[in-house]
């Protein structure tokens, strides 16, 4: 249960924030509202959601970060500019439905919940690296902390309103397994340690003390320039393919818990020892059974959120001063901030 609840979690982080866009022109006739001949109450607003105005401030700022990812907007077509604007706007407008809906449903989010948060992305950034972001002109860290605190409320609303929601039965899953059946099969596997040294002659002397009953990991520890000497030459779990043709033909005609002969490569010389051989199998159901739950859940969240945020639309009144969109015009970008993870617009998305 932890498992399922720590990922629908993250799916609503994702939700929360990088939702996809059907168009702004969709906005518009889903919420039954004419876009072309609308003017804004205030001058400094270019748009309306159920009433509450969109800042031209913020929608130049959206703006901006989604040119500075797309390249100069000198660069771009008129077309393309056109179509970049639109995007930003229907990302805030969403948005601004979703923060209306949590606000219906007095949700919030505390200060404990948000340093909660905090703690959690500094474990990205050892040392001060985390504090650096912050310093001179950077990033204001006060307008950093109460975006991610938004953040933190679209999740919780997603989570409340759509992923709390949605089940996944066994039988489901089972279904989803043998419809999927060829998903299921494990290749043969080696489990390989290998010890490399620049000479032959140094090789030559690493398999005559094997050989002799020394251990290998603790060789390799001492002689080795590999990587993963200090794990004993532990290279891990490999099928076919993923190491050099030449290491393959070794390592998988070498017999569980043997030692090769001297290989060469471009890399050095290299003596390998198979520590566990699995033949390819079928893996039963069980075995990933809470794997294919997840898989199946993240499909039916998508499809939920879509659905859920459609019906917002839908009782929404969407209004948009195009002539205001219109005379929207931006400088170059200005160069990409170092932020913090959390303050991308789609906290945990990837």
């Amino acid at each position: 249960m932890e498992d399922r609840e720590g990922e629908s979690h993250k799916i609503g982080r994702r939700r929360a924030a990088g939702w996809a866009l059907a168009g702004l022109a969709a906005l518009c006739l889903a919420a039954g509202g004419g876009c072309s001949s609308f003017k804004t109450p205030s001058e400094d607003a270019i748009a309306t959601v159920n009433g509450t105005e969109i800042k031209v401030k913020d929608f130049t700022v959206k703006l901006r970060n989604a040119l500075t990812l797309a390249g100069a907007p000198a660069a771009l077509p008129e077309s393309n500019l056109e179509a970049i604007k639109r995007e930003a706007l229907g990302e805030l407008i969403e948005e601004k439905l979703m923060l209306i809906r949590a606000e219906k449903l007095r949700l919030e989010v505390t200060d404990e919940e948000l340093k909660k948060r905090v703690e959690e992305i500094k474990k990205d950034y050892p040392g001060d690296n985390f504090a650096q972001v912050f310093g001179g002109e950077k990033v204001d860290y006060k307008i950093w902390s109460e975006e991610l605190r938004k953040r933190l409320l679209l999740e919780k609303l997603v989570d409340q309103e759509v992923n709390s929601k949605i089940t996944v039965t066994d039988e489901e899953a089972q279904e989803a397994y043998q419809a999927n059946r060829g998903r299921y099969y494990a290749e043969d596997s080696v489990h390989v340690a290998q010890i490399v040294v620049p000479t032959k002659e140094k090789a030559d002397a690493v398999l005559r003390r094997i050989q002799a009953g020394e251990d290998f990991g603790k060789i390799a520890q001492e002689v080795s320039t590999g990587p993963e000497a200090a794990k004993g030459g532990d290279l891990g779990v490999f099928t076919r393919g993923v190491m050099p043709e030449a290491f393959d033909r070794v390592v998988f005609t070498l017999p569980e818990g043997k030692t090769s002969r001297v290989v060469k490569s471009p890399y050095g010389f290299h003596v390998f020892k198979v520590l566990k051989r699995e033949r390819g199998h079928w893996i039963e159901f069980a075995d990933v059974k809470d794997r294919i739950k997840l898989d199946l859940m993240k499909v039916k969240e998508e499809k939920e959120f879509r659905k859920w945020l459609d019906q917002l639309k839908a009782g929404a009144t969407i209004r948009i001063d195009e002539e205001r969109l219109r005379q929207v015009k931006l400088e170059e970008p200005r160069p990409a901030e170092t932020r913090p993870e959390g303050t991308r617009p789609a906290p945990g998305k990837g």
